[in-house]
Formats: structure tokens, sequence, C-alpha cells
């Protein structure tokens, strides 16, 4: 009986969890928290194979060297750059989990405008007494700012029993394409800035872990230090290039990829915005359709289901 009800348990949670993995918001979640761990891997790869060009480089030239240690340099070397990498394992995990919760949370942060929307034409749908609050700081401001005097508009006019074509205020009206929202991409930017530390420090890491490699092989190889001290520093060099040209790989990576995220929220805000404006103006058939924004469908499903309900209870009162 207990084997039964523990199988029953395992079942259910699989279900919930399958359910959960199915729904379009926490499939989007996931797509950018591991778009946002891939990332740097294009330029950690280019930094593995430019260090990978230098330790060639450096095991050919200490093999040149009439030294009676220098036939080991290879083996050498490439013992501290497996050595490098086992330490460097951990931290790169650990880094991976980080940006696959950032990538989580900046996806959340981008749906949240809609959310709120959803969220109150929901409890209006269950007469449930509630104010639309949008919040501001890194909000959408144009569909925040406009849905909040829609709201109100529509509150205002169910009290008078009927629906009235409303003049949209001029500075809406002007309005025909998806706007740049400075606010909204500052302050999504900065969490990608802070990815981008995190990716950097990974990188930095890497290097100046597998540089102490190659620096102790070359004191142990070189026999005389003046020379082993200039092979260092043509050493040092190489690799503080390549950092910085990885490093500067990954900005430009996740600088690209901000205006992709960005514009993954800023044309369907538009869609909401043109529908609400056209709604309140009078044309009462409107609604969202979004194609292509799956992960966005609950939310303008129940905007929708708010019109609907208005424009049956409301709209026919006009004539």
């Amino acid at each position: 009986m207990s084997t039964s009800k523990n199988a029953l348990i395992k079942l259910i949670n699989l279900n919930k969890i399958k359910k959960k993995l199915n729904d379009e918001h926490v499939k989007f979640r996931l797509k950018i928290g591991f778009q946002f761990a891939l990332i740097p891997l294009g330029s950690i790869v280019l930094a593995v194979i430019l260090n990978y060009i230098v330790l060639k480089v450096a095991i050919s030239l200490l093999s040149t060297l009439q030294s009676v240690k220098s036939f080991i340099a290879q083996d050498l070397i490439y013992l501290f750059a497996e050595k490098s990498l086992v330490e460097i394992l951990p931290w790169t995990f650990l880094s991976s989990i980080c940006l696959l919760v950032i990538g989580m949370t900046l996806a959340n942060i981008m749906i949240r405008p809609f959310r709120i929307i959803g969220d109150f034409c929901e409890t209006q749908l269950e007469g449930e007494k509630s104010s639309y609050n949008p919040e501001f700081i890194a909000e959408l401001k144009l569909l925040s700012l406009f849905s909040e005097w829609f709201f109100h508009t529509i509150q205002v006019l169910k009290k008078t029993g009927s629906l009235k074509k409303i003049e949209v205020p001029s500075k809406y009206r002007r309005i025909h394409k998806p706007v740049f929202e400075t606010n909204f991409f500052i302050h999504n930017f900065l969490i990608i800035i802070i990815t981008t530390l995190i990716t950097a420090l990974l990188i930095q890491t890497g290097n100046d872990v597998l540089f102490e490699g190659v620096v102790e092989v070359i004191k142990e190889i070189y026999p005389h230090q003046r020379q082993a001290t200039i092979f260092i520093q043509s050493i040092s060099e190489v690799v503080s290039i390549i950092s910085f040209l990885c490093i500067g790989l990954n900005v430009l990576f996740y600088l690209v990829y901000s205006f992709y995220l960005y514009s993954k929220v800023s044309t369907p805000a538009f869609g909401v915005f043109a529908t609400m404006r056209s709604f309140i103006s009078g044309k009462y058939s409107s609604r969202v359709h979004l194609i292509g924004y799956s992960y966005l469908r609950k939310h303008t499903r129940k905007l929708n289901k708010y019109l609907d309900y208005v424009e049956k209870e409301f709209s026919t009162k006009d004539n």
C-alpha cells in the first residue's frame, strides 16, 4: 500500500514538473537563461584556441634550447595546462549557474509589465476590487503610462454605464511603431554588465592560472635568468592581449544580445498599446494578436477576455 502511494506521489510530481516545463512562460525563462550561460562560450573557446597556440610556440622555443631539461618542456607545460583546467572547471560551472539564474531573472523582469496587465484584467473579470499600479522603475514606460490611463478611463466609463469614444491624448496618437525605451534598456543592460564582469573574471582567471604554469616551466628550463625574464615578459604581453581580446568579444556578444532581448518586448508592447488605443478610440472589436510571442500569450489572453467583457457589457449601451 505504501509503495503504491509513493509511486502515485512520484507520478503526480512528475506530471506537475512536465506541466510546468510545457508552460510558455517557463520555457521562455529557461531559454533566456541558457542563452545567457552559453553566450560566453564563444569568447572562452577563442581564449582556449589562442592559449593553445601560445603554448605550442612556447614549447617550440623551449625545445630549441641546449638544456638537459628542454626535452621535457612539452610534458611539463601540458601537465600545468591540465592542472589549470582542473582548477578552473568548478569556477566555470558556478559561473554558468549564476548566468543561468541571472538570465531567467532578466526574462521575468522583461515579462513583468505584461503580467501586471494580465493580473489586473483577471481580478476585474473575477469581480474583485483592485487598482492598477504599474511599476515605473524598470518597466516599459509607454505601455505602463498608457495602460494606467486606459484602465482608469475604462473604470470611469463603466461607472457611467456605457462606453463612449474617447479622444486619445495627442502624444499617444503620433506613435505608429515600437519606441525605444531608454530607461528599460539601460536597467536591463546593467544586468548584462554584471554578467559580462562574471565571464571576464573567469577568462582572466583562466589565463592567469595557465600563465603561472608556463612561467614555472620557463624558470625550470632556461639556463640563464635574464633570458627567462625576457621570455616571461613576452609571454605575459601575449596572454594580456588574449585576455583583452576575449573580454572585448564577450562584451560585444552581450551588447548585441541586449538589443535582441529588447526586441522581444518592444514589439509586443507596441501591439498591446495599439490595441488599447484602438479600443478606447471606439474600435471595440480590437484585440491583441501577437504572432511569435507565445511566452506572452497567457497575459494577452487575459487582456482580450477583459476587452470582450467590457465590449459585451457596455458598448451596446452607447447607442
